[in-house]
């Protein structure tokens, strides 16, 4: 049986990236290959992944040089430094600026970046970002699965509902603006 996996913020073949968030590699090199295998520790071949921005940065190889090697039936959801030869490269099941899925009965916005409120938010619809690199904190219905928040591999929807459920509540706003208070 597939399983579908959550993740973010790979920045394959960035070195700075190393630097810029503690990483605990000594080269991209290093990064790149416990990257590539922890993902393949979790995700199979016949599994859903999705990868929700900065894939690759400004690396020596291209982003189908990584896609080859990684696990899964690969979709992007595209992140500020994802140009146009990762967003079109021919490995990615789908490549899209946003996605709303559903896994196992759940609602799930994807997006690189964190929002405030997104589609079904008020009717119990998950919000899963990158971006931050841990530098977010989620709530109850939303959460960072980036890399750097989750031992440097995806991420399955258990885990996340573990992990949510540690969360302070969402403060609920509805669709027309108003807070929990009636306030707006």
């Amino acid at each position: 049986m597939s399983k579908t996996w959550f993740t973010s913020d790979t920045h394959f073949g960035h070195h700075n990236i190393i630097r810029y968030c503690s990483r605990p590699f000594g080269s991209t090199e290093e990064m790149d290959g416990e990257l590539v295998a922890r993902w393949n520790s979790v995700v199979s071949p016949h599994d859903e992944i999705w990868h929700l921005g900065d894939f690759v940065h400004r690396g020596q190889k291209s982003p189908g040089d990584y896609l080859r090697l990684l696990n899964g039936r690969k979709n992007l959801v595209w992140g500020n430094h994802d140009n146009s030869e990762a967003r079109t490269d021919p490995g990615w099941a789908s490549s899209q600026a946003m996605a709303e899925i559903k896994v196992d009965g759940q609602r799930i916005v994807l997006l690189h970046y964190a929002l405030r409120v997104w589609p079904r938010s008020h009717h119990g619809a998950l919000h899963l970002y990158g971006h931050s690199h841990g530098n977010l904190p989620g709530d109850r219905q939303s959460l960072d699965v980036g890399v750097d928040c989750w031992d440097y591999r995806p991420v399955s929807l258990t885990k996340i509902r573990a992990r949510l459920a540690t969360l302070p509540e969402r403060v609920p706003v509805d669709h027309h603006g108003r807070n929990n208070a009636g306030e707006g």
